[in-house]
């Protein structure tokens, strides 16, 4: 005991001793198949195995390196032999009670050649991902809880909701929610009430005699009172020891809630995030999400590169090739710029993680053979402009974005060549909305598409594209009632619009523009969303909102996008947050699309049945189960509804509500609005002066724009 307590170890979360040992009770029990006993030998690897989940459960990476050379120098334990740079915890018991590497228990995602599957639903195996698969099928088959915690980005809920889309629905349901620090005991005991039905008595159960994995994200977000209590994981807790609650309506009975399983994720504490009371914690089993290696993460990215950009796509080899060492170059970049732009409490949204990464290849994998089929030139620009909308434009000073601009030729030098670098464009930007619809003939058949081609690809110049903006602006004066738009095109509006289309024109694209009141964040973006062909929606401010009138608004967006197929931008400016707790619905359609007892049963019975045909036709071997038609229904909500969120970033405001509600900043992408540069004030000015009567000469007239 001694010797251990010498090992300069930091654990990620603070736990009782004894839950450790809890914890490798109940890995050991999850392992032993009981029809078919260890050997002495096997269950002495077993052992070191429940161990290592126990005890180095809650290590970073270094710590784990410290702690496996510990167990070595015990000298009594059957330990895994490792080699080079691996470390034990790469290693499994087999079934055969032998030490077996995680490489061999992670199957090959093959990206299809003639399709390209939906981004989202993309999840490439990796040793990471697959072992905590592992872990969290050791422990939930015994119908325990489990807490996965880890830095944004470490795939926490991807991981947790990609175990459990493998239950079988017809015996298992599956739901999600998300905390943040406005969510109170109520919101979560009504939320779990709308989850269940009555079976006998004062007990409930989910509907049809089934079980429920119900998943907390965040659990660490409720707030700590003056006390020091966090009282809505108190119920949680309640819910779990006690299974159920206190029922609202009928004070003092208690509702029993039966076939319920929690797990939940939540950040690492520190740095001015909670941790959760030692009393909820002690229900779960909790591990560590660490980051994937690099070789990991390079795997995941050539998988989906490589998949994409092929042969029989149309590319070049040496598209191909270049596509190759763009993968490893991503992800140098992003670990550059982790390590030097650290957040401040100035800069405290300078939060880099996976899902940048993800975020560029997705914009990566929207370009087609038709615009880059043999072009290394539009391929390396294409990159830097994804990675430049990803990563800088949440930057706020230009002494950021050079340092990136620097960083990237840097990279691309190291990586690709200088060939390579010489022919990247200095400022490249892409669009998808430069073709023009085919003219009609009348002698097209009822399926002939005749809108505009959608084909990404870059600008020829900023003169081309202010004529193209100018057209749709005139569209836009013409079609929208009571909504004339009288914008000056110089070169940073025009940028900022082509930000705000690529984002909204992305599946499940949400959008977070910042920058003071009339920068002209809500005309660019009505703009955008009008180019993109969406319908763009604000609520009506009056003395009497309230968050039901928000609900009800809400309902209407989700029956828009997810039943009728629209697309849909909702504009929401820091303007309307009549409530704080207006943020805790925004949260949970960034964080999930799924909102709390937002529609009644009737209601939702309603809109599956609507859907059956429509998924029959895009899913044919898809059973239309209510949970499948339901799930169905959330994901088109998620691609066809994308929030832009218009904040000022003028005093403390913007700062506490990201980091009271963080889906606004990770299911987000951010443009930072800097100050109008001298020449786009200059333009501004000469365009109204131009237009307005005034008895003087042109050259008089012309020089008056100046001083103003």
């Amino acid at each position: 005991r001694q010797r251990h307590l010498t090992i300069p170890c930091e654990m990620c979360i603070r736990d009782r001793e004894c839950m450790y040992v809890k914890q490798s009770i109940d890995i050991l029990e999850g392992l032993i198949n009981k029809d078919k006993l260890p050997t002495q030998a096997q269950l002495g690897r077993l052992y070191v195995f429940a161990l290592m989940w126990s005890l180095g459960a809650l290590l970073e990476l270094y710590d784990r390196k410290k702690f496996e050379e510990f167990l070595f120098e015990r000298g009594n334990l059957d330990l895994p032999r490792i080699k080079g740079e691996e470390t034990i915890f790469e290693y499994v018991v087999s079934e055969e009670g032998d030490w077996e590497h995680w490489n061999k228990r992670v199957a090959d995602y093959n990206y299809p050649k003639d399709s390209v599957p939906e981004y989202a639903s993309i999840l490439v195996p990796n040793v990471d991902n697959v072992r905590m698969d592992f872990l969290i099928e050791t422990i939930s088959k015994q119908e325990k809880a489990i807490l996965l915690i880890g830095e944004q980005g470490t795939a926490k809920t991807v991981i947790i909701k990609g175990f459990c889309s493998k239950y079988d629905r017809e015996s298992h349901a599956f739901k999600s929610f998300n905390f943040s620090s406005a969510s109170t005991p109520l919101m979560f005991q009504r939320t779990i009430e709308s989850y269940v039905d009555k079976r006998v008595g004062s007990t409930y159960g989910p509907p049809g005699g089934k079980k429920m994995t119900v998943f907390v994200d965040d659990i660490n977000m409720p707030i700590i009172n003056e006390w020091g209590d966090q009282i809505t994981n108190e119920i949680t807790r309640q819910m779990m020891e006690q299974k159920g609650f206190y029922n609202l309506e009928k004070p003092g009975d208690f509702t029993s809630i039966v076939d319920i399983q929690l797990m939940a994720a939540m950040i690492q504490p520190g740095g001015g995030r909670n941790d959760i009371p030692q009393r909820l914690k002690r229900q779960f089993c909790v591990f560590n999400c660490t980051l994937p290696s690099n070789n990991s993460i390079d795997k995941i990215f050539s998988t989906i590169g490589l998949g994409y950009f092929c042969a029989e796509r149309g590319f070049s080899a040496d598209v191909v090739d270049l596509v190759g060492k763009l993968v490893p170059a991503t992800r140098k970049l992003w670990q550059r710029t982790k390590v030097k732009m650290l957040p401040t409490p100035a800069k405290f949204h300078y939060i880099f993680n996976l899902r940048d990464l993800s975020r560029i290849w997705q914009g990566m994998l929207t370009v087609t053979s038709l615009v880059a089929a043999k072009s290394t030139s539009v391929i390396i620009s294409l990159w830097k402009h994804e990675c430049f909308r990803v990563i800088a434009d949440r930057f706020i000073t230009q002494e950021d974005k050079d340092w990136f601009e620097k960083t990237i030729k840097q990279i691309v030098d190291e990586d690709c060549g200088a060939n390579v670098a010489s022919i990247m464009q200095p400022e490249p930007y892409f669009v998808d909305f430069l073709r023009d619809a085919p003219e009609a003939t009348g002698e097209e058949g009822d399926d002939v598409d005749l809108e505009a081609p959608k084909v990404y690809e870059p600008i020829p110049s900023y003169e081309a594209l202010a004529e193209r903006l100018t057209m749709f602006q005139n569209q836009y004066n013409e079609y929208v009632r009571g909504g004339k738009m009288d914008l000056v095109f110089f070169k940073d509006a025009m940028t900022h619009l082509v930000k705000i289309s690529r984002i909204v024109r992305t599946p499940r694209g949400n959008a977070l523009l910042v920058g003071v009141g009339g920068s002209g964040k809500q005309s660019i973006t009505r703009l955008a969303s009008f180019i993109a062909g969406y319908d763009t929606f604000q609520i009506t401010l009056t003395r009497s909102y309230n968050a039901q009138n928000l609900m009800d608004d809400l309902k209407l967006l989700y029956r828009t996008t997810g039943v009728k197929g629209k697309g849909v931008t909702f504009l929401f400016t820091d303007n309307e947050i009549k409530d704080e707790g207006f943020l805790e619905y925004m949260n949970n359609v960034l964080a999930s699309g799924e909102v709390s007892n937002l529609f009644a049963r009737d209601e939702i019975d309603e809109i599956t049945n609507d859907l059956i045909a429509i998924m029959k036709k895009e899913y044919p071997r898809r059973p239309p189960t209510n949970e499948n038609l339901y799930d169905y229904f959330l994901s088109r909500v998620r691609n066809n509804l994308h929030v832009c969120l218009c904040f000022s970033p003028v005093g403390g405001k913007f700062r506490s509500r990201s980091l009271k509600f963080p889906g606004l900043i990770s299911g987000c992408t951010m443009d930072w609005f800097q100050r109008w540069p001298k020449d786009a004030l200059i333009a501004v000015s000469k365009h109204f002066i131009m237009n307005f009567d005034i008895v003087c000469t042109p050259q008089s007239k012309n020089e008056v724009h100046i001083p103003l």
